[in-house]
């Protein structure tokens, strides 16, 4: 096959050995093999970004003409990931939501006055039809702000024609951490009359069991124009990079804080949990025992703890045959015996990393590496120690 663009890294490889190396990949071949047999100079998680964009020939540019391309997805990526935008090699047009290509702009302005309505009977978000083109970043608390930011750097939205959203949580930077967050942070989207819910719709939050990649899908419309939503997004990102914040926001900080590192803690728990082939623990002693080690403790540290009740569950598991729901149970009390030996005893509790099953998610970098501009202390240092940046 003849390929319309080919990597400085790859020209010199032929069309045969290109085709060659691309079915390889995708067949599973590892890819050190690859590199070292094709001589290609770059990371092995790099590859896929150096293979030629697919071409679309059924497909061509609303704008120009032309055929359609779409970047080549990594071979771990989950399907919606696989499912990359459109995009025109000749005037740049893209089949994404963000798209600021002058067709894009034109057909945004005459469509519908860019206001999409909200039917009347909308018993899931309560949103009444209002001009939300005035809408402005201090309207919105800090935690919709972020969850919008995250939301939209996913970069993971249908077409734009459609106003429909199909987000996943990505293997490469998912939008929160598993669990219940997520439907939590998209209900306050859907309070802050930004986004709605069709009649019909629905949530799903579901588990790959094969692949641990956590997902959600909820088929909504936006309750803003495109371009104003994208101003409001452009509005957002200036007070984050400026740190001129809207004064409710400095006083919502420490439970947006709060709020991310509990649902970090959760989803570190349920993993435990789950590779031990446990069911899962009651929810609300889970949580108040996670919000007390975080008392004192950063994320890294609480994942070192989270550990160790795990493994003595398990092994209270083995050595008293009790039901799994008993060693489930017993997980919590050994997690909070263990902690409260460590404040009495003043150990000093090793940390540990992320586990490379659970990517840090796009609200976490949007708050500490936009935010508050200090990397990722949100996972290796206490709440309460995580200092104002220093402008």
């Amino acid at each position: 096959m003849s390929y319309s663009s080919i990597h400085a890294k790859l020209a010199h490889l032929s069309g045969s050995q290109i085709d060659n190396l691309i079915a390889r990949y995708y067949e599973g071949a590892r890819i050190a093999d690859l590199l070292s047999e094709f001589v290609i100079d770059c990371q092995p998680a790099q590859l896929y970004k150096l293979l030629p964009p697919i071409l679309h020939d059924s497909v061509a540019c609303p704008n120009c003409g032309a055929t359609m391309m779409s970047q080549r997805a990594a071979r771990h990526a989950s399907p919606s990931k696989s499912k990359k935008s459109l995009y025109c090699p000749e005037c740049r047009h893209q089949s994404a939501l963000r798209c600021k290509c002058d067709y894009c702009r034109d057909r945004r302005k005459v469509k519908n006055g860019g206001i999409s309505s909200i039917p009347s009977d909308n018993r899931c978000s309560g949103i009444q039809c209002i001009n939300r083109q005035e809408i402005k970043p201090a309207d919105l608390t800090l935690e919709q702000a972020i969850a919008l930011l995250a939301l939209i750097r996913c970069d993971d939205f249908s077409d734009g024609n459609e106003q429909r959203i199909f987000a996943s949580s990505l293997m490469s930077v998912p939008f929160v951490p598993r669990g219940s967050y997520a439907k939590t942070l998209i209900e306050k989207l859907g309070k802050a009359t930004i986004l709605g819910f069709r009649p019909a719709s629905y949530y799903v939050f579901d588990t790959l069991e094969d692949e641990g990649i956590s997902t959600l899908q909820f088929p909504i419309i936006w309750n803003i124009s495109i371009d104003a939503l994208l101003e409001l997004v452009h509005q957002i990102e200036h007070c984050a990079r400026t740190m001129v914040w809207p004064g409710h926001w400095i006083n919502q900080l420490p439970k947006m804080k709060q709020s991310l590192a509990l649902a970090e803690c959760q989803e570190y728990y349920d993993f435990c949990i789950k590779q031990r082939s446990l069911p899962s623990s009651p929810q609300r002693s889970t949580t108040l025992m996670l919000t007390n080690l975080l008392q004192d403790y950063s994320v890294a540290q609480c994942y070192r703890i989270i550990y160790a009740g795990a493994r003595a569950a398990a092994d209270f598991l083995v050595r008293t045959s009790c039901t799994a729901q008993h060693a489930s149970n017993y997980m919590i009390g050994a997690c909070q015996r263990w902690v409260d030996r460590a404040r009495a005893e003043k150990w000093q509790v090793s940390p540990f990393c992320r586990d490379y099953e659970l990517p840090r998610s796009m609200v976490s970098h949007v708050l500490y590496e936009d935010f508050l501009k200090c990397g990722d202390d949100g996972l290796n240092l206490a709440l309460d120690k995580i200092s104002w940046p220093k402008t």
